[in-house]
């Protein structure tokens, strides 16, 4: 039986330097589409039954619902079934707005409570993206205050400084005594 160097010394040096540029070349493409899989957003797609509102508290994942809007709170509207009412929030960006009064229907991801929304079905077949953009919840690098989190909630003892302000004022200072 012969050995692995023994087959490899029957090629020429410049065979070894081919089969050699081969296999990294073969391990660089393999490296490169798992780090693409990796970064690609997981493509979505939600259940074509719609969910009763009154059951979304049961469910965990991506559902839609279908329903009247019945309020509308600047960026935020109410969905309404013969069951309940959810609360949708269709984030500042939201590219349409729907009216009180429309049949709608709304897909997203449920979970923790919350209906968190990714389409806007209106009641002509127009499907619109909608949600609050970027990452949600606190976490790592979130903070009151930043750049997609909007107005400072109640509790926070600071708001994010704005770029191009200037610095606050120093503490009040007790008043030098008189000489």
């Amino acid at each position: 039986m012969t050995s692995f160097k023994d087959r490899m010394t029957r090629f020429s040096p410049r065979t070894r330097l081919g089969l050699g540029a081969a296999v990294l070349l073969a391990a660089g493409v393999a490296g490169g589409a798992g780090a693409v899989s990796l970064t690609r957003p997981a493509a979505v797609m939600a259940p074509i039954t719609t969910t009763s509102i009154a059951q979304l508290s049961s469910t965990n994942g991506i559902v839609t619902i279908k329903g009247r809007v019945a309020e509308v709170f600047g960026d935020r509207f109410v969905v309404q079934d013969q069951t309940g009412r959810a609360m949708i929030d269709a984030g500042r960006l939201a590219s349409s707005q729907p009216v009180i009064g429309q049949t709608v229907s709304v897909q997203g991801h449920y979970d923790n409570g919350q209906l968190r929304p990714s389409y806007l079905v209106g009641p002509d077949g127009s499907v619109s993206e909608i949600g609050p953009k970027g990452h949600h919840g606190h976490g790592p690098g979130r903070r009151h205050g930043g750049p997609d989190d909007g107005p400072p909630r109640p509790g926070c003892d600071a708001a994010a400084p704005q770029p191009g302000a200037p610095p606050p004022p120093p503490a009040a200072v007790a008043p030098a005594a008189a000489k």
